[in-house]
């Protein structure tokens, strides 16, 4: 026969269960209302690296009070230079869907203007993320003090950026459409925009490094290699990549990214079950 204390004792251990099953559900999800959706052009991103932007010169040109962000401006077209390949002898790039939770692949430029002061990658899920996600990327290329004019003078870093990112570090969406030079553009090739309901959240990572166009004497044909590794994530997943200049056609900020539609698409996708 139990006695009081001890039906007092299990409900109480009861009442625990339950409650560490709450925070554990809370835990487990990016509550909608710490995301931001991004309209696809003339918007200011953050992004996720703890020591910021490598380019902290947007906020003052475009806005005040946009400090340590980039500026998506895609007034022009952009979606015919930008690329990412898993070859760096295939600098026009293709569709990779990829079952790994790591792998490497590199963000080309064949644009005639022949380089990018910097690159920014974007990284957008669907999934349903636990507090103990992970997402690190290296990445490796060459660094220059970014002008006016095209760079003379650059020097390879190997391991520009080392960085583990985290489920708080998604800031974006939920969205089904990433910026670009064309409104509801998709995430990913082979995107069904008519799923409104498939919405991705999303985070930028500045890989540090820039490009030097096609040269097949500089390391890795002048690309932006990355390094990545996926850590405690079930889903899909799938990269982009952005790419800012200081001076160009398209003045200063983000104006182009890889395609994903039609001709010439490129990008990287990850499923893990």
């Amino acid at each position: 026969m139990k006695t009081v204390e001890t039906t007092r004792s299990a409900r109480r251990a009861s009442s625990l269960i339950a409650a560490g099953l709450i925070v554990m559900m809370v835990l487990c999800v990016i509550p909608a209302s710490a995301l931001t959706v991004l309209p696809y052009k003339h918007s200011f991103i953050n992004v996720s690296n703890e020591a910021g932007p490598l380019y902290d010169l947007d906020g003052a040109v475009y806005g005040t009070g946009n400090n340590g962000t980039y500026y998506m401006k895609f007034d022009g077209g952009g979606l015919n230079a930008l690329h990412i390949t898993t070859n760096t002898s295939s600098p026009n790039g293709q569709v990779t869907n990829s079952t790994s939770a790591t792998g490497t692949f590199y963000v080309s430029d064949t644009g005639g203007r022949g380089y990018d002061d910097d690159i920014i990658l974007m990284f957008a899920t669907n999934a349903s993320l636990s507090n103990d996600f992970s997402i690190e990327i290296n990445a490796s290329g060459y660094q220059w003090e970014a002008t006016e004019s095209a760079p003379t003078s650059y020097d390879y870093q190997a391991g520009a950026l080392q960085e583990t990112f985290g489920q708080g570090d998604f800031a974006y969406g939920p969205q089904i459409y990433k910026p670009s030079s064309v409104s509801n553009y998709p995430i990913f090739y082979g995107q069904d925009m008519g799923d409104t309901d498939n919405t991705f959240q999303i985070m930028f990572i500045d890989l540090n490094v820039g490009l030097l166009g096609l040269n097949s004497t500089l390391e890795g044909n002048g690309m932006a290699q990355v390094d990545y590794e996926i850590g405690n994530f079930t889903g899909f997943g799938a990269f982009d990549a952005y790419a800012w200049c200081l001076n160009s056609n398209q003045e200063q900020g983000i104006s182009w990214t890889n395609a994903v539609v039609g001709t010439g698409s490129s990008g990287y996708t990850v499923k893990i079950s």
